[in-house]
């Protein structure tokens, strides 16, 4: 491989399509806990922060992993399962990644976003790829509290700890397993000859169908009601055609019972999140 390529797969190690809006998440509670002012440095650093620790973790995820990724059609091309790479790099590449992003929020910011910082890495790397992942179905709950950690940094960068900052935390907590779930459900198969223990796996159909479909209407009824009670009529106006999209892909995937259906769950989950960012910040 050439240096662009290798350079490509080391980026591919970041999932920058999974982490962009766990990096979106630390902004959005920076913003809402200080607008109408707001710094664009603290802004940039905290973007930087979340790039390194959240991308850290994702090749971290890479490294451990790369065996089970071997074993799955949607995965088995990723730079370690494929051989491409060779995993003491990619280890010593999201180590090197999770420090600097550690110490840089302690030096920028204060001891509560590092700590946060600290606790999303430790949620995702080792309480949801290390030690549940391959053990247990609730793997993506309690792994999920990674998500918590990135809204909360942002917040914390800003402004002491609210109710309304911890209730807006758990938008992202109730999103993850409606967004991986739906994800997991279309690619079941895949998880159960891998051995991995995903819900959607591990359930009857039926049943993985119901989960999976109440937790995508939850989350999107979770989401609306919170700017209902904290934001204006404006924020009201953008969350809602969002919201009620999700609800009604959700029950439709639960009517229709398919593949496709939960594909567009899936498709439709990560805008549903951003949407709700920027109605918090209107």
């Amino acid at each position: 491989m050439g240096p662009l390529d290798v350079t490509k797969d080391y980026f591919i190690l970041l999932k920058p399509r999974v982490i962009w809006l766990l990096i979106f998440a630390s902004l959005a509670g920076y913003l809402y806990a200080s607008l109408p002012h707001f710094s664009w440095a603290k802004l940039g650093e905290l973007a930087l922060v979340g790039l390194l620790s959240t991308g850290g973790s994702a090749a971290f995820n890479h490294y451990w992993e790369r065996d089970i990724d071997a074993k799955m059609e949607r995965t088995a091309q990723r730079p370690l399962a494929s051989g491409r790479l060779s995993p003491l790099p990619a280890l010593a590449y999201s180590v090197a990644l999770s420090a600097l992003g550690l110490a840089l929020s302690a030096v920028w910011f204060n001891a509560s976003v590092a700590i946060c910082v600290a606790a999303g890495w430790f949620f995702y790397s080792i309480v949801y790829t290390v030690l549940l992942k391959r053990r247990h179905w609730s793997n993506i709950l309690i792994g999920g509290f990674a998500g918590n950690a990135a809204f909360l940094a942002g917040w914390l960068a800003a402004a002491p700890l609210a109710l309304r900052a911890v209730l807006a935390s758990f938008a992202v907590w109730v999103w993850i397993p409606s967004h991986i779930w739906s994800l997991a459900y279309v690619y079941r198969r895949d998880y159960r000859e891998a051995g991995v223990p995903m819900l959607t796996a591990q359930v009857a159909e039926p049943l993985a169908v119901s989960i999976v479909s109440a937790l995508d209407v939850a989350a999107a009824a979770y989401m609306l009601v919170l700017v209902a009670l904290y934001k204006g009529f404006l924020s009201l106006v953008v969350m809602a055609p969002a919201a009620v999209l999700a609800i009604y892909l959700g029950l439709r995937a639960l009517a229709e019972r398919t593949d496709k259906a939960f594909w567009r769950v899936f498709k439709s989950s990560s805008p549903l999140l951003a949407v709700f960012f920027i109605a918090l910040l209107i």
